[in-house]
């Protein structure tokens, strides 16, 4: 991978806020708009009925917020008690949602494309929402 290719990937991935998040060892953490990016990208791929995409859509959208979620959970447990089992309990139920997701258009969409667009939109809603909470509970409107 030549430098200019490293540069675009670590620009994609945004950068570390916070001296909480180890810059090496691992990926940094991506952030809530580039969630929201791919998620809008994903939806576009089930509105075109272009499954192919779709299903790496899917299963990129799925390994960066599996990827999100792992890089947060220090910063959920500094949160009050209630605030963090609610912000884990979404991350979980998101993390499922887009699984669920990623089997079903593993198996393909063909001739569902109306469904396949409602479940990604789902997704998508209530990954903005899980953004926007853990934006305000982290106190970060950059995040």
């Amino acid at each position: 991978m030549g430098e200019a290719a490293g540069s675009d990937q670590e620009h994609r991935r945004g950068h570390c806020a916070s001296s909480q998040w180890p810059a090496s060892g691992h990926r940094r953490r991506v952030r809530h708009e580039a969630l929201l990016t791919l998620a809008r990208k994903t939806r576009a791929a089930a509105e075109d009925g272009d499954t192919y995409r779709l299903e790496h859509a899917v299963s990129y959208l799925l390994d960066e917020l599996t990827l999100h979620v792992r890089d947060e959970r220090s910063a959920l447990i500094v949160l009050v008690p209630g605030e963090e089992r609610i912000l884990a309990r979404g991350q979980g139920h998101l993390l499922s949602d887009v699984a669920a997701l990623a089997e079903a258009t593993s198996t393909g969409c063909a001739g569902q494309t109306k469904q396949c667009v409602n479940r990604v939109q789902e997704v998508l809603t209530r990954l903005y929402f899980q953004a926007r909470d853990e934006r305000l509970a982290f106190h970060d409107p950059a995040a």
